[in-house]
Parts: C-alpha cells; structure tokens; sequence
C-alpha cells in the first residue's frame, strides 16, 4: 500500500509539473507574437514615416509659392497710398504669401485697370465709381482708405472766401464733371449764395496753388491733406472749408480700395490677406508718421518730400479718425450719397447697397 501511494504521489507531482510547463510555454509564445506583432508595427510605422515628411515637405512649398497680385494707384504716389507701400516695405504683404507690385495708371483709369483684370486691386473714389456701377464695370470697394471726405473748396486768403455763399459770382475751376460741379452748386445754394452766377473755368490743374497765384480762378476743389498743405509748405495764404461741413451728403468715401469682381468671387481669401496686410500697413502709418513719410519717399523718390512729410502729419490722423478700425465703410453714409444722386436726377437709378462690401475685412 505504501509503495502504491507514493507512486500515485509521484504521478500527480509529475502531471503538474507537466501543466506547468506547457502554460509557460504558451505565454512564451504568446508573449512572443506580442512582441512580434509590435515590432511589425513599429516596422510598418517607420516604413511610412518618410511618406508623411514627403507630403510636408511638399505642402511647405506650396506655402512658400507666393500669390501674385497687382495693385494700380489712381494718380503719383502720395500719402493716401502710404499704407500700401509700407505693407510692402515692412513685409506684411510677404507675411500673408503675397507678392505684390503696386503700378501708376498708364492711359486707362484705375477702375478700368480694375475692371478688366488687368490689376486684382486698385485706388479709385466713390463719386467716380457711379459712371463705371451704370455701366456695369465688374469692381466694388472693399475699404475705405480714409474715414472722411478731406474735399474742399480752396482760395486765396485775400479773396476772402471763406464760404460757399461767397463763392456767388466768382471764377471757379472745374473739371466738367457733372457729379463734382453739381456738388458745388449745391453747396453754394445751399449756404445762401447763388450758383447760376458763378463762372466756370475748365481745365485740370496739377498745382492748385500756383493756378490761385496766377488769377487763373477764383476758387478750386481740392483735397485738404494734399494741395491745401501744399500751399502752406509753399507758404501761400489760403482759405480752405470742407464741402461736408456745409453738406453731409457729402461726406462720401474719397479714396477707397476696390477690387475686381471676378477676383473677389474666385479668391475671396486671398482678398482678405491682402486687406489684413494692407490694414496692418495703414495703421502702421496712423501710429507712425514720420517713419511712414521716410517709406513713402524712399518708394517715390520723385515726390516733394517735403510736402509728403507734411502731408503725412494730416493724413495719419485721418486713415482711422472716429472708425472702431480702418478700412470699414459705413453703409447709411455710403447709400446717403447715391441718394442724393438720384434725388438729384443725376442718375437714373438708384444704387443703394451697391458698389461695396466690407465681407473681407477682419
């Protein structure tokens, strides 16, 4: 009996030890095609790794290829322009991948330019926009490079025009345009002179101050930050009001940045990297006006540089003013204008909402 019980013993020992060894052999190999599995994996993983920086290092020069873009002032260079050049200078433009080249008109005007898609951008004005909206001309402004219109009347201290009513049958320049000399009519019934009597001199002049010096007129319009700091650095007595001062319809946008159409439906993002970086570039200005008058200078070495200086004192105060930011247009000031237009019969049609946006601005 004893020699039975310890064979039986001896059976059970060696049949455990048998299990034993049979679970450490399946963990081992369990273990193993873990192990294996993960170094697959870890295989496949570095196996696709260059794919992934390929297809980085391809989207980065895609970055890197700058969109082209053309932008056509509406005259010289001058401190209205004075924001796009230091976008340029101080590469805000090259910040949002753009290569931008700023142009003068050739034969063409800016809205032209514009329209036919010769350029994606271009400076151009509110009142003038109305003839290229009837005909439909494919642009619409997208900013308001200044907040208020800084037009006027100018004359010679010692005419003693101070007024429109004082304007009553004096010489005054014009440019036959019909909206421009109706403004002055306007202004001039209104202040209680009397417009049919006064005497229209055509011609374009190009130096306000040296026509008034010469008799040439009587009274001129002109743009305070420009021709009527003109005279004062040519230290001319002058009388200078603005024509919103006495009228508020015309406290239109004068000049504004417009965009053609085609452009602004096919890259609207595009668009508005551009008008961030020519948003940083005006508020730049706004801040900074002497160094912002050195870039403008450096960038229109044909300027009077000292008329730009002073010019750009007047100006920085006037690209934001009273705005929460620059470039917004307000739409009742927008649509007041027009308004006026048609009240006038200047125009056929009404234009209301018509010719801007400010979907682009952020």
């Amino acid at each position: 009996m004893k020699i039975l019980k310890y064979v039986l013993v001896l059976s059970l020992v060696l049949t455990l030890t048998a299990c034993a060894g049979n679970a450490a052999d399946k963990k081992a190999e369990t273990t193993g095609q873990t192990d294996m599995k993960k170094d697959a994996v870890a295989e496949q993983s570095n196996k696709e790794q260059p794919k992934e920086e390929k297809m980085e290092t391809k989207a980065d020069k895609q970055e890197m290829t700058p969109e082209k873009l053309i932008i056509v002032l509406d005259w010289v260079p001058n401190t209205n322009h004075t924001g796009l050049f230091v976008a340029k200078d101080k590469g805000y433009f090259a910040e949002e991948g753009l290569e931008v080249e700023i142009v003068q008109p050739a034969d063409d005007s800016s809205s032209a330019i514009v329209g036919a898609g010769k350029a994606e951008l271009g400076i151009y004005f509110q009142p003038n926009m109305v003839k290229r909206l009837l005909k439909g001309t494919p642009i619409t402004a997208v900013a308001a490079i200044l907040q208020h219109n800084t037009g006027g009347i100018m004359s010679l201290k010692e005419s003693g025009i101070t007024s429109p009513k004082e304007m009553t049958g004096k010489k005054h320049s014009t440019w036959e345009d019909p909206i421009d000399d109706a403004t002055v009519k306007y202004v001039v019934d209104k202040d209680g002179g009397d417009a049919s009597t006064l005497e229209w001199i055509p011609g374009e002049s190009t130096d306000a101050t040296t026509a008034l010096k010469l008799k040439l007129f009587d009274t001129i319009f002109v743009y305070q930050g420009w021709d009527y700091i003109h005279s004062q650095v040519k230290q001319v007595e002058t009388n200078f009001f603005l024509l919103k001062d006495y009228a508020p319809e015309f406290d239109y946008y004068t000049p504004v940045l417009i965009a053609n159409n085609d452009f602004l439906a096919n890259k609207p993002e595009v668009t508005k990297r551009a008008l961030r970086a020519i948003k940083k570039g005006y508020e730049f200005a706004a801040d900074n006006a002497k160094e912002a008058a050195e870039i403008l200078i450096k960038n229109a070495p044909e300027g009077d540089a000292e008329l730009i200086r002073a010019s750009q004192e007047f100006l920085s105060t006037q690209y934001i003013a009273d705005a929460k930011s620059w470039g917004v247009i307000d739409r009742e000031r927008w649509n007041r204008f027009f308004q006026w237009l048609y009240d006038q019969k200047l125009i056929e049609q009404p234009l209301v909402d018509q010719g801007f946006s400010n979907d682009y601005l952020e």
